[in-house]
């Protein structure tokens, strides 16, 4: 009932890409028309569909306890330690935790504004 995505700048993600073959595959998935498309679906199935702000640190953010790693900036690091509570990071699980986490925050604050 609840879909949850980063708004992602995909212009600047084709910019700043570092491999070749990263930067076509972001231009040649049409990342902007599939969101898109999501939201449509979302809104025209009844369900919600919330974007989380691209500054969010979603792939940084240890889901298990919180602390930030900046240096998980880098798109070569994909599984990280975390330093406070040493829990096993894969960046991508990582991330859609804690946007799943973010996701329900946005819902239960539209929940308890009525």
């Amino acid at each position: 009932d609840m879909i949850v995505t980063e708004d992602l700048s995909v212009k600047k993600m084709i910019e700043e890409a570092k491999v070749k073959h990263f930067s076509s595959t972001i231009s040649n998935s049409s990342l902007s028309e599939i969101i898109r498309q999501i939201d449509y679906k979302a809104k025209w199935n009844g369900k919600i569909h919330y974007k989380v702000d691209k500054y969010y640190a979603s792939s940084q953010i240890c889901s298990h306890c919180g602390h930030k790693n900046s240096e998980v900036k880098d798109l070569s690091i994909r599984e990280w330690i975390c330093e406070e509570c040493e829990n096993r990071n894969d960046r991508d699980i990582n991330a859609s935790m804690n946007l799943l986490e973010i996701g329900l925050k946005y819902y239960m604050e539209e929940y308890i504004r009525g």
